[in-house]
């Protein structure tokens, strides 16, 4: 993404934070309604959050973005010189999340909606960090954030290629993800609304992108690695596993008192998952999941692959408790103290 200063935004997978794509895209004054408004130009299905300081710093949010469409995030004229925005792909889309972000941190929540006055010590308050990108709006009193991906898709593709990735994300081949209205797609289409007994009249209409859409976060739910913090006290927790005789270990994700988080969000693919947790207590951190399985970790985010010498990396190296899936695609630990 682009603003009229040329910053650049990012856009990466969860957990690669060396596999960054720079990327352009523009924010367009308009002449229409004086709003802030997103655009989304991009394949994904997007939930987006804008921040700024009108006395007070706040980010708000979840505002979603089908592709292809455009919605305003704060009416009337703009009053401020500085804004901030954020967005990351819903989890419905299969693969790791796609973050459009910068390097302006602010807290986020993963409510359905949220507003939110602090921007930093974002865990102490079961919170967590986006990294949003600053907007100088130039004293316009309107603006337009286009939040784009490296294909550069036009708004009319966009649409077409966010049919395509949620038809593909739910089992409908729709071919290449391409924007092009093609006759595999169209078949796709033509299947997924005879299995939904969805009207055949129209054939890319937003009835068709909303019902995709929610089918593919329905699915969501049904798959992936959740952590389920059953205690009184926040949780910190890293999770192994073992691919193709590579070990991998991430970590670490605060869940606090009654909350879930979804490490893995797609279905599972190993028998054996690897966990480990710590109790943030206020006597001092308790392990309430370990094992005798090593794997590194560190004191921060992190994303390791392989688990020989960590020391010599800079890592410790850690147990972990392992974790039989059975099989199944789909897996809960809850975290209890008895």
């Amino acid at each position: 993404m682009q603003t009229k200063n040329n910053a650049i935004q990012k856009c990466g997978q969860s957990g690669l934070l060396a596999l960054l794509i720079l990327f352009g895209g523009l924010f367009v004054p308009q002449e229409a309604h004086a709003d802030f408004k997103f655009c989304n130009q991009t394949s994904y299905v997007l939930r987006s959050a804008l921040a700024y300081d009108d006395g007070g710093m706040q980010a708000q949010g979840w505002q979603t973005l089908l592709p292809g469409k455009c919605i305003s995030v704060l009416k009337g004229d703009l009053s401020e010189d500085t804004y901030y925005t954020y967005a990351e792909s819903v989890s419905g889309h299969t693969g790791g999340i796609k973050y459009f972000e910068g390097d302006e941190p602010f807290c986020l929540s993963d409510d359905d909606e949220f507003i939110i006055s602090e921007r930093t010590e974002c865990s102490d308050q079961g919170l967590r960090q986006g990294n949003f990108i600053r907007v100088d709006v130039d004293n316009d009193k309107e603006w337009v954030a286009t939040f784009t991906e490296p294909a550069k898709f036009n708004t009319n593709k966009a649409e077409i290629a966010g049919v395509q990735r949620l038809l593909a994300d739910i089992g409908f081949d729709p071919g290449r993800i391409d924007g092009e209205l093609g006759r595999k797609t169209r078949n796709a289409i033509a299947s997924f609304k005879r299995s939904y007994d969805l009207k055949a009249s129209g054939l890319v209409t937003d009835e068709l992108v909303s019902a995709l859409a929610d089918a593919a976060n329905a699915e969501a739910e049904e798959r992936g690695f959740k952590f389920c913090n059953q205690t009184g006290q926040n949780v910190w927790a890293a999770i192994g596993y073992q691919k193709k005789r590579t070990w991998f270990s991430k970590g670490w994700w605060m869940v606090s008192p009654g909350a879930c988080a979804k490490v893995i969000k797609d279905a599972l693919t190993e028998q054996a998952y690897y966990i480990h947790a710590l109790l943030d207590d206020p006597d001092g951190e308790v392990v309430i999941a370990q094992g005798d399985t090593q794997l590194c970790t560190a004191e921060v985010k992190f994303d390791i692959k392989g688990r020989e010498d960590c020391d010599l990396h800079g890592y410790a190296s850690t147990g972990f408790q392992k974790v039989d899936t059975k099989g199944a695609k789909s897996w809960t630990s809850l975290f209890t103290v008895n």
